[in-house]
């Protein structure tokens, strides 16, 4: 007996051991292969149909489903971020050379409420409140967002075979799990202590999420960005693409979402001159902003995912201070396997609890 349980220990700690050599041994890979998980497990409806419909071979259909996310995600991903990191740069020109002594006295020297509290700020902060500091703190300040910012999207594309590999082997993942997903699934259930049903339900959330973020945040944050840019365009704000880019992905964000951007815009506008513009610019805005998240997500969505707003909030802002931009996807499905595995931990103990308060 005492042998039997030294075995069966042994074995245990020999398992945990191999389990994390093989984690370690992958770890260069595991972005890759956590977001080929997300991606597969969205367009996987896409896929089963396509194979149910066609009667092809399930190979034929995963190297269709993987080009068309080549076409879809990988091409007009790469573009857009070279084309960011130009109007970023373009953007950070522009407003250096904008930014002079006339525009300063305009917009920090006025007898307005924002010059007010800027000079409150400045004196607060232990600095002066004159044209040439004032213009070495902006100056000072927008250079470091935008070189923060074009480092961050030269180190995604910089070394770009390190990229492509990257890509590659995301690629390759995708591949393997619309051909052997079933397997691996099975595989995985088998492994997991947990029972069966309970299992598939966490499969299922974390499915249901991926749909979630990717598609229906996707489509909203693109529905969101497009027409706050054509606003911004018609109120005459330059640098379009920067800013409908920027937008699309602040949509990602509940409850802030593009008026992170929108705001600070309006406010600009209303202090340059141009109230009335201001004003049907954030009517706009907003307008956009409750409608996409009120009306068409809820649309979207329907009963698929219930999860507070608040917590989507926090979990997308945790995420991206723990794993960078890719937290804006691995936040919400945290979460939301969070809520499941208590929601689970509920029901199983739910006699205990009771006895417990009862006592």
């Amino acid at each position: 007996m005492k042998r039997n349980k030294y075995e069966t220990l042994s074995f245990i700690l020999f398992l945990i051991f191999v389990v994390c050599l093989m984690i370690y041994m992958m770890w260069n890979f595991l972005t890759s292969i956590i977001f080929a998980t997300i991606i597969a497990g969205t367009f996987y409806p896409f896929f089963r149909h396509l194979v149910q419909k066609t009667k092809w071979s399930r190979n034929i259909c995963s190297l269709i489903v993987c080009l068309f996310i080549v076409l879809v995600i990988f091409i007009p991903g790469v573009y857009l971020i070279v084309r960011f990191s130009k109007e970023i740069m373009f953007f950070y020109e522009g407003l250096r050379s904008n930014i002079n002594e006339e525009t300063i006295d305009q917009i920090f020297f006025g007898n307005h409420y924002f010059s007010k509290t800027t000079s409150a700020i400045f004196q607060l902060i232990g600095r002066d409140y004159t044209i040439p500091s004032i213009k070495e703190f902006v100056t000072e300040g927008l250079s470091k967002i935008s070189l923060t910012i074009f480092e961050s999207l030269n180190q995604l594309v910089g070394n770009i075979f390190s990229f492509l590999f990257q890509f590659f082997i995301m690629l390759v993942a995708i591949f393997a799990i619309f051909k052997h997903g079933e397997e691996l699934q099975e595989f995985l259930l088998d492994l997991s202590p947990l029972r069966n049903e309970d299992e598939k339900l966490i499969f299922k959330q974390f499915n249901t999420m991926n749909y979630v973020t990717l598609v229906s945040n996707g489509i909203g944050g693109v529905i969101q960005g497009v027409l706050a840019g054509i606003g911004f365009w018609i109120a005459g704000i330059e640098s379009i693409l920067l800013w409908t880019i920027f937008m699309i992905v602040l949509a990602f964000i509940p409850i802030l979402g593009i008026s992170l951007v929108s705001i600070p815009v309006c406010i600009y506008l209303f202090f340059i001159g141009k109230v009335w513009t201001s004003i049907i610019l954030f009517i706009y805005c907003s307008t956009i902003a409750l409608l996409v998240e009120n009306w068409f997500k809820p649309k979207f969505i329907g009963e698929k995912v219930k999860i507070n707003s608040f917590l989507v909030f926090f979990s997308i802002l945790g995420g991206m201070s723990v794993f960078g931009m890719a937290g804006i996807f691995y936040g919400p499905i945290i979460a939301s396997i969070f809520l499941t595995v208590s929601n689970l931990y509920l029901l199983k103990y739910e006699e205990f609890i009771k006895s417990n308060r009862e006592e």
